[in-house]
């Protein structure tokens, strides 16, 4: 498997600056550069007699004035329509420099500066961390420091999901580094920050590139929309090699990351964008771009490394790779890039107004880069400093040195291949926050893999035992790539990989507990009366259900961490009221078991044993089937205790319409985390979630959640979709946690822990307005249990707030 990244640390730093000596001191004249052109036209004619390329354009700019401006070769090699300066190319990633131009431009009109943050801006954006989220600004976008991995989302468009969604599943991007700290080049993060500026003058990005930049040049053949470029007919289209061929194979369109990679331009229109980036924001004596405002992209905002003949710094601005040769003279750079067929390169020496624009209708081999630093040498210095060609020819060809990861080679089949399990052990839908769901389907006496939104399916070929192969495609396509299962105690696939989706170990898709069809409980659960057992819900797993009383709405009991059904109906001393029955008698009330629960060593879930860890929409998912599975009939109002809290706040943010009311009883909150120091917060979760329950070490099953997923989850689905204004009742212990097994513990921790505890209990009793919030002095963090008819009462009080919102007076 191959993973191409073009922003390899070589390749910016091949970019910055030529390699010439401190004694050196030129000083550009009319005549060097017109020796440069002359050199120039050699070198990109000997490029299409080689057929080292289909076509290309350039243009050269000097001292305001567009000087040279020529196309070479043919648009499309089968129809042979030659290229002129006309010609409209896609530009690829040297769109950024260009939108960057356009934020300058918005930047300048006084709305918003490069540190407004996207969370006013555009509220709807998340990142993973919500600190990050709340302090992320445009210029951290732009300066491709931002946390996210490189090329973050890439992935995504490969898969066909629009750009609003893109945006969307950043929020369950993991990092790859903390915020500001190191260089990733993300297309999509810097789109976000083209969008949110944009937002900023309740206009469309594309209406805003062509209203503020575009048409004030009189760039007429420039456009930030693909519909606009394959309208064009003088268009060169991309071209791939095929047997040797330039062939016309692909159609890139790049809407979705339209402000990092979706212009499209001829060289005639550029070469008025290269005259104002040189003139400081003017063009033809008038201001279009605030001057201030066009520097700051033209400042070093994050090192992306060291040059390799100078070992002077190279770094990246706001949307240009930025450097200083070694006479103090800024250098600014892009290069873009499209596998499918595209590759182009701008290089301006600013103190010298010198600038060149080189684009091409061909995948990437380093051509573009040449011809430019080849001719902006000979321009600065008479001669060229280094031979370009085969440097930029290593640089795209050799794997090591542009960042390609070379995967597992499916071309040699396994010496002795172990046979698959049947079809149907592998089939069914598998679902990841990020990528979104696959299926895996039966097709023409085989499998076949279900991608994205548009359900692009491919053929699968066995290759050994549990792993199957199938051809990628798309942008970032690597040829056969993996795809993994792993077989659960059932005999079917808990989970598969997808190798070319895990570059960064997220490519794990896990079986969806819902099954493919309307699951069938294992024994008939009325809609009213007593009902205990296990329901069918698929995938051939079970879970156990009880239900009593009847009336509406529904009480759903969700239990705490790794505590089962009994925890609702198991009384503290003989004869001592408890919930569950109780409840029963003015409502219909049911509980269950999640797999892994327990009410004592010597009572352990009655659920199906599942994989373990697992994540609070897991959990979400599993209840949504089993009460759709047992007919057990809404709305439904929730009654959860601890961690329970937190699935059941998933659940009616996944599902609002089913969820009329909730009783948090001294539930979890997410602000539990910010309230502690991350020492603290890394303890709590340690004894209280990832070690053994003690006395139960050896129950394998025992429920294991990602904690730190899962209140991600709850926070991206909350913000998302808010609670509904239901009524809501919050009980909150009175009396401090039990720590006594989980001694010793630093003798401040009990303190941090109960005042963070009670301001997250304070947090969630504003989830909804007019909300009840209740301390129960007597009880610890079993409130259910110490003193159940606080319990009873809340559920009562919100059960005929809901058949009567009237009764539901404001919040004591």
């Amino acid at each position: 498997m191959r993973i191409i990244r073009w922003s390899s640390p070589i390749l910016l730093t091949l970019l910055a600056f030529s390699s010439v000596t401190a004694e050196e001191k030129p000083h550009v004249t009319s005549a060097q550069v017109t020796r440069a052109i002359q050199e120039l036209e050699k070198l990109a004619q000997k490029q299409i007699q080689e057929n080292a390329l289909p076509g290309l354009a350039i243009a050269v700019v000097f001292q305001d004035k567009a000087v040279y401006a020529k196309g070479f070769g043919v648009r499309d090699a089968s129809a042979k329509n030659p290229v002129d300066a006309d010609t409209v190319f896609q530009l690829a990633s040297l769109s950024k420099p260009i939108g960057s131009t356009v934020v300058a431009e918005l930047v300048g009109e006084g709305k918003i500066t490069w540190d407004s943050k996207l969370s006013v801006l555009d509220p709807t954006f998340a990142m993973f961390d919500p600190w990050v989220t709340r302090e992320i600004t445009i210029r951290d976008m732009y300066a491709h420091r931002s946390g996210l991995p490189e090329h973050a989302g890439d992935l995504l468009e490969d898969l066909g999901f629009t750009r609003a969604e893109i945006l969307h599943r950043l929020r369950y991007q993991h990092p790859s580094s903390s915020f500001r700290s190191h260089y990733a080049y993300t297309n999509f993060g810097m789109t976000e920050g083209a969008i949110a500026a944009a937002k900023a003058y309740n206009v469309e990005w594309e209406n805003a590139s062509e209203q503020k930049l575009y048409r004030p040049l009189g760039m007429s053949s420039t456009s930030s929309r693909y519909a606009d470029f394959m309208a064009r007919r003088n268009k060169a289209l991309g071209h791939v090699l095929v047997d040797g061929k330039w062939t016309q194979k692909f159609k890139r369109d790049p809407d979705a990351q339209s402000p990092t990679g979706g212009v499209s331009s001829s060289v005639n229109d550029l070469t008025k964008w290269l005259q104002l980036q040189l003139a400081n924001g003017k063009f033809e004596g008038k201001q279009i771009v605030d001057e201030k405002a066009l520097a700051e992209t033209h400042h070093p905002h994050m090192l992306t490394g060291f040059n390799p003949f100078t070992q002077l710094p190279t770094f990246y601005g706001l949307g240009w790779n930025v450097g200083y040769d070694q006479e103090g003279r800024l250098r600014l750079n892009h290069s873009g890039a499209f596998d499918l067929g595209a590759a182009t390169y701008v290089n301006l020496v600013p103190g010298e107004q010198l600038g060149i624009v080189v684009l091409t209708n061909a995948h990437p081999l380093g051509i573009a880069e040449a011809l430019g630093m080849t001719f902006v040498d000979i321009a600065v210095y008479g001669k060229p400093t280094q031979d370009w060609f085969p440097l930029f020819k290593q640089v795209y060809s050799n794997p090591a040195t542009i960042g390609t990861v070379l995967g597992f080679d499916y071309s040699k089949p396994p010496a002795s291949a172990t046979p698959a399990l049947k079809n149907s052990a592998y089939a069914g839908k598998y679902t990841n926050d990020y990528f979104g769901d696959i299926s895996i389907v039966e097709k023409d006496s085989g499998l076949a893999i279900v991608q994205g939104p548009k359900n692009q399916t491919f053929p699968m070929k066995h290759y050994d035992r549990d792993t199957f192969t199938y051809e990628t495609e798309g942008e970032n396509a690597v040829g056969r790539s993996g795809v993994t299962f792993t077989i659960g105690p059932d005999g079917k696939a808990a989970q598969v990989v997808v190798e070319n989706l895990n570059v960064r170990g997220e490519g794990t898709f896990k079986r969806q507990s819902a099954p493919q069809g309307t699951p069938q409980s294992s024994a008939p659960v009325p809609a009213t009366g007593d009902f205990v057992g296990l329901v069918e819900i698929g995938d051939g797993r079970k879970m156990y259900l009880e239900c009593r009383g009847s009336g509406s709405p529904t009480v759903i009991l969700e239990s705490g961490y790794r505590n089962d059904a009994a925890i609702w109906s198991a009384p503290l001393e003989p004869g001592m009221t408890t919930v569950f029955p109780q409840v029963a008698k003015f409502t219909r009330v049911c509980a269950y078991d999640r797999p892994g629960t327990f009410l004592d060593a010597n009572h352990l879930s009655r659920s199906t044993a599942v994989p373990m860890p697992r994540t609070a929409r897991d959990l979400v998912s599993d209840l949504h089937t089993l009460l759709h599975a047992a007919n057990v009939p809404g709305p439904y109002v929730f009654a959860a205790h601890s961690f329970g809290g937190i699935f059941a706040r998933l659940y009616a943010s996944t599902y609002p319409d089913e969820v009329v009311g909730m009783v948090l009883v001294d539930a979890l909150s997410e602000k539990v985390k910010s309230g502690l120091t991350p020492e603290q917060w890394k303890l709590y979760v340690n004894f209280g979630f990832t070690k053994p329950t003690p006395g139960l070490e050896k129950y394998k099953e025992i429920e294991t959640l990602e904690v730190n997923a899962s209140l991600d989850q709850i926070e991206k689905a909350a913000a998302a979709q808010p609670l509904r204004a239901i009524p809501l009742f919050v009980l909150t212990q009175g009396q401090p946690f039990d720590l006594t097994p989980w001694q010793p513990l630093p003798a401040d921790f009990p303190a941090a822990l109960n005042k963070a505890w009670h301001s997250g209990q304070d947090a969630l009793a504003t989830l909804a307005p007019n909300a009840k919030h209740t301390v129960a002095t007597k009880s610890a963090h079993y409130i259910q249990i110490q003193e159940p008819q606080l319990v009873i009462d809340a559920i009562k009080e919100v059960v005929e707030a809901v058949r009567n919102p009237s009764s539901w007076t404001t919040a004591p």
